[in-house]
């Protein structure tokens, strides 16, 4: 063996080391990655948790909205019905005796006693 071998056998030494270097190397940024990766599917899995959580609550408010509004739409009918019915006729009611009161006012006052 002389000189010439042993430079070429150092720089496949050399080499190889170099390549399982670059190899342990790319093993452990592929792990990084794939721990990211994990990590990923995690956050996504929790923010489409996070989602249907607040589809339900939407849909929760909605439905209470909608309550709120037949309530309110009740307590309408209600009053336009009381309005209608009660109120409006006692108004005629009154409008009519105010009527009549102030007839028999002018007529008191057209044929009754004028003090002097």
């Amino acid at each position: 063996m002389d000189l010439k071998d042993i430079s070429i056998l150092i720089l496949a030494v050399g080499i190889s080391t170099s390549c399982v270097g670059i190899s342990i190397q790319i093993m452990r940024l592929l792990s990084v990655i794939t721990e990211n990766v994990r990590d990923l599917r995690k956050t996504v899995k929790n923010v489409g948790v996070l989602t249907d959580d607040l589809v339900k609550n939407q849909r929760l408010i909605k439905e209470g909205i909608e309550t709120i509004l037949e309530i309110i739409q009740k307590i309408k009918n209600t009053v336009n019905l009381l309005s209608n019915k009660i109120i409006q006729p006692i108004t005629i009611i009154f409008g009519f005796l105010t009527s009549v009161s102030e007839s028999v006012e002018r007529i008191k006052s057209k044929f009754g006693k004028k003090d002097k």
